[in-house]
């Protein structure tokens, strides 16, 4: 039960300081920007989106740090941020209405323009 809480309180903590991170949140706006540009999105499928992609991000931050820390290996940082990345492409999928092989070429060009975002 202890591990549980110290869970869900970390969790929240690395969703809160990191949602507060500037940087992230441009990146995030931007891939929703481009996103609701490409797919032709509304306003809540966008907030949906921005809450989903945040939720990714602040996963694989966290298995980062938690590897980082020594509190997990590499193999385990590398389950835990496939297991996100998935909860991640079929929401999109969900939210879209298009397959992964459609939504692919969006992904590989986002992942590029969003290393240029500062």
């Amino acid at each position: 039960m202890k591990k549980i809480i110290l869970t869900i309180l970390l969790a929240i903590t690395f969703i809160t300081t990191y949602g507060q991170n500037k940087y992230q949140e441009r990146q995030n706006n931007y891939f929703v920007e481009a996103a609701a540009k490409e797919f032709n999105l509304n306003e809540s499928q966008k907030n949906e989106l921005k809450d989903i992609r945040m939720t990714m991000v602040s996963a694989y931050i966290n298995a980062n740090k938690q590897e980082k820390n020594g509190d997990i290996v590499a193999e385990e940082k590398k389950r835990k941020t496939m297991e996100a990345s998935k909860i991640f492409n079929n929401a999109v999928i969900k939210l879209t209405g298009k397959t992964y092989e459609e939504l692919k070429p969006f992904f590989s060009r986002m992942r590029e323009e969003l290393k240029k975002v500062k």
